[in-house]
């Protein structure tokens, strides 16, 4: 099953670059996490000062063992005569200590010889267990000297005795949750099949796009690289490029290979863990108390322990207090084992009770989601269904759209489609999802339900009379409150709907921001944030990314950023915010892109990366990749770009068109890689061809007019570009959108500056200076191609204008702005009045004087001096003096 493509995993090497120092790395995972694919590629460049000793199972005996390391430093051009002599010291009582430390010597000496620092690589480790063995071991790790490195290999947890007598800030581990691969590393190794030419487009049309594609192989083999790279390559050979449900169980030699080179191993190590493995396969959560009190009573604290710290084979719960599963290739082998083992009745019987225990300590412990995941896991529909429909309030409150999403799949659809709540959830999840015809299809389902003569039985009675005219009342608000959010010409604005359910209030603030009033909708969402925050944290993640995006349209990243600081500080501790930092960290993404560092962009991507594996707004999921885009754009990565506004392109499709018309325009996001690519002409006929499906009114034409200036500019025509970017700064000014605001100020002075109106650029500039000071812009204030950029940034600095936001924008902008060292620039830089004034002041006049010959205020008087002494960089009225008369001598 190995994979003849490898990638260099720099994520892993910049950690052990990073922990040189510890000398002693111990990478511990079961077979397939690429351990020793990560080792090779991380000691490539010091290949002469590697010496790899890959331990067999013989090994065990001293003198075999001794043996080996001797040939492996033999083979590297290190010859330990001496220590070959002394090979009979291991079979003597205490000689282990003396031989061990005759290798070090001998060690020593060659590396005074050398002059070079070794690194010593042990493989296979895990067939290492023989006392005598771990002991010449452990005297190595105890006195390797500090120069060298020691990297030790295994698929089972070390031996504690291996480093008994060693100090544990000299060891440096990476386990199997950090050796698994993640999306990112997964997008890599399927771009290596695209060189290749396995793999053609792995986003095709009408696809969820690739990156929903990816993150679903990702979710299903858990990261592990062998069984990713199997399954990519599977892709690869398929029309349709989709992993689905069973694929997995699909690749050849799945279960051979699981059997033989994971559980085999694992039974060297304990022999009950493969068995406990096996009974825990239909259990999909677990929890220490649930292990030692229903599924494995009696068993040893240190079993459990193991099991869930040391195998590598079981993983912590996202985001859970304590929970833990198994990883998802071993379950489906051991699923698949047990249910062509279990055909007897004691087995079934067996099964059944193991269950019933899980199911009923769940429920005594209040943890009706994991009941409910239990079942479904089990077949138990009935029981699904009825636990779903009385925890329908709390489901909806939690926001575990991507749970219920699975639930409901597993559930056989005529069931699902004659039950009201469950069509409300489904509901409910396409209105999160921003799919507003699904929404609307199952909130008619529900309400023709409830509204029907039709008995629906429940154990809890949750369609009693009562229940059923409440749960009718909520269909009703959430159908007109979608209807008049999305459906063109409703007669009923979401502003006059009566507020029902925060559902309702949220899509009054999002009219608001479809209608272009930003400031409105931030104060309408704020407040269902505010309502949110004690005890709805599925609404809390609905408007946070929202009022991210609001926050960078308006200008406010920093406060937006700060306020996301104290977030978690004001949930309530109630109050469980599922996957919290990826929802947090998207919404950051376009502030970050606004006025941070690349690397905090790529971290901000990778933080967020986790949500493309669940069910999130379209929208969100546009701007995920809009941001990648830009990023990709900024630093000339092109197909990094092209792939992401493939995927934007994808998802685009999905969003509804009020939506749309709030977010960027997708034919100026591409006519904006063709321009950063040299293209100006092409992008030119791309937004004129594809653009303009949107009325003025809205943020996605305005963007497409704010390309369309710049790509006029670039192309020298800068009094045409001046027309767009006008019409921009006043929809801007109007809407008090500062992200457009400062961009069309700077692309106006950009071209008032190309066609030779200094004075105005400058005055336009000033003002672009003041709206990005306040928005903390940088980017958009940066037109590193434009050389009129470096003219009006250094007369920004020479008149002294917001000196510490223009020296940051100097900064950013990576080039030397020189100042003129002439006195004649300077007196350019005058204004007219300030040219009298200072003809006046040379002659010997007073200030008032100077005003009565003006026929000016003394104040005014007194202000053009100031100015003018600023602009010379003279301290005084001698200075200034001199400074004119030099100049015009």
């Amino acid at each position: 099953m190995a994979s003849q493509i490898v990638i260099s995993r720099s994520r892993l090497t910049r950690k052990l670059d990073a922990a040189r120092q510890a000398q002693i790395h111990c990478l511990t995972a079961p077979a397939g996490f690429g351990k020793t694919t990560l080792m090779q590629d991380w000691a490539a460049p010091q290949k002469s000062r590697v010496i790899w000793f890959t331990v067999e199972r013989s090994d065990n005996r001293l003198l075999r063992l001794g043996g080996g390391l001797l040939a492996a430093f033999a083979n590297a051009g290190y010859g330990f005569l001496g220590c070959r002599e002394e090979l009979g010291l291991l079979n003597e009582p205490g000689g282990v200590a003396r031989w061990s430390s005759l290798f070090i010597a001998e060690l020593e000496t060659a590396a005074r010889r050398t002059d070079a620092s070794l690194t010593l690589v042990l493989d296979n480790l895990h067939l290492l267990d023989a006392p005598e063995a771990i002991a010449l071991l452990s005297c190595l790790v105890r006195d390797l000297p500090a120069p060298h490195r020691l990297c030790l290999i295994s698929r089972n947890p070390l031996a504690p005795a291996l480093f008994a007598s060693t100090s544990w800030n000299r060891i440096h581990h990476l386990n199997a949750d950090e050796l698994a691969f993640t999306l990112e590393e997964g997008k890599q190794y399927l771009r290596a099949l695209q060189a290749e030419g396995c793999l053609g487009r792995y986003a095709v049309p009408g696809s969820p796009g690739m990156q929903t594609q990816l993150s679903e192989l990702w979710r299903q083999t858990d990261g592990w690289p062998i069984f990713f790279c199997a399954m990519a390559n599977r892709m690869a050979n398929r029309t349709t490029p989709f992993a689905a449900k069973d694929e997995l169980n699909a690749l050849p030699d799945f279960h051979r290979y699981m059997e033989e080179q994971v559980m085999q191993p694992l039974q060297l190590m304990q022999k009950d863990m493969a068995m406990r493995l096996r009974e825990l396969a239909p259990i999909s959560e677990f929890n220490r108390d649930l292990l030692s009190q229903c599924l494995l009573p009696g068993e040893s604290p240190a079993l459990i322990q193991a099991m869930i710290h040391h195998t590598g084979l079981i993983v912590k719960v996202a985001h859970s207090n304590g929970e833990y599963r198994l990883r998802r290739p071993l379950r489906e082998h051991l699923r698949q084992d047990n249910a062509l083992s279990n055909r007897t009745a004691s087995n079934t019987a067996e099964a059944s009770s193991l269950f019933d225990k899980a199911f009923r300590w769940r429920l005594a412990n209040n943890q009706g989601m994991a009941a409910v995941t239990l079942c479904i896991d089990n077949g138990y529909w009935r029981a699904a269904v009825h636990m779903l429909e009385k925890l329908y309030p709390s489901l909806v409150s939690a926001g575990c759209w991507t749970q219920v999403a699975q639930w409901l799949a597993a559930i056989p659809t005529h069931i699902v489609e004659q039950r009201p709540l469950l069509q409300m959830l489904l509901g409910r999840k396409a209105l999160f999802e921003s799919a507003p015809a699904s929404a609307l299809k199952h909130f008619k389902q529900a309400q023709t339900l409830l509204a029907s003569d039709q008995e629906l039985e429940h154990p809890d009675a949750v369609y009693d009379a009562a229940s059923r005219a409440r749960q009718l009342q909520e269909t009703s608000a959430l159908i007109a409150s979608t209807q008049a959010l999305y459906v063109p010409r409703q007669a009923l604005p979401v502003a006059e709907l009566e507020p029902t359910c925060p559902v309702t209030r949220y899509h009054q603030g999002l009219h608001a921001l479809h209608q272009g009033r930003l400031h409105e909708a931030r104060r309408q969402l704020t407040q269902v944030m505010d309502a949110a925050l004690a005890d709805n944290p599925g609404m809390l993640i609905q408007v946070i990314p929202v009022l991210g995006w609001l926050h960078y349209l308006i200008g406010e990243t920093d406060l937006w950023r700060s306020g996301l600081a104290s977030l978690r500080e004001r949930v309530a501790p109630g109050c469980d915010l599922p996957h919290g930092f990826a929802w947090t960290s998207a919404s950051t993404l376009f502030g970050l892109l606004e006025n941070a560092s690349a690397d905090e962009v790529t971290q901000g991507l990778q933080d967020a990366s986790v949500l493309h594996g669940l069910c999130a707004p379209a929208e969100l999921r546009f701007n995920l990749a809009a941001a990648q885009a830009l990023l990709a754009i900024r630093e000339a990565r092109w197909d990094d770009a092209g792939e992401a506004l493939q995927e934007a392109e994808v998802l685009h499709h999905s969003i509804p068109d009020p939506v749309r018309r709030t977010l960027f325009s997708l034919p100026a996001l591409k006519a904006q890689r063709l321009l950063a690519q040299g293209g100006k002409s092409e992008a030119l006929h791309l937004l004129q061809a594809w653009g303009g499906r949107y009325d003025q009114a809205c943020f996605a034409s305005q963007h497409e007019q704010l390309i369309l200036s710049e790509i006029l500019f670039a192309l020298n025509r800068p009094e045409e570009s001046l027309d767009p970017a006008r019409q921009v700064k006043v929809w801007a000014e109007q809407g008090r959108c500062g992200l457009l605001l400062t961009r069309a100020l700077a692309i106006e002075a950009l071209a008032l500056q190309k066609l030779g109106r200094e004075e105005k650029a400058q005055q336009v500039f000033h003002d672009a200076l003041h709206v990005g000071r306040m928005t903390s812009s940088v980017h958009s204030l940066m037109r590193k191609d434009a050389p009129e950029m470096k003219c009006l940034l250094a007369a920004a600095k020479q008149q002294g204008r917001y000196p510490a936001y223009v020296g940051k924008l100097i900064e950013h902008y990576g080039q030397d702005i020189a100042l003129d060292d002439d006195d004649s620039a300077n007196l350019a830089a005058l204004s007219k009045r300030e040219k009298q004034v200072l003809d006046l002041l040379v002659t010997g006049m007073s200030n008032p004087e100077i005003a009565d010959a003006l026929c000016r205020s003394l104040g005014t008087i007194k202000i053009h001096v100031h100015n003018i002494y600023r602009k010379l960089g003279a301290a005084n009225r001698v200075a200034a003096i001199n400074k004119y008369n030099v100049a015009i001598a």
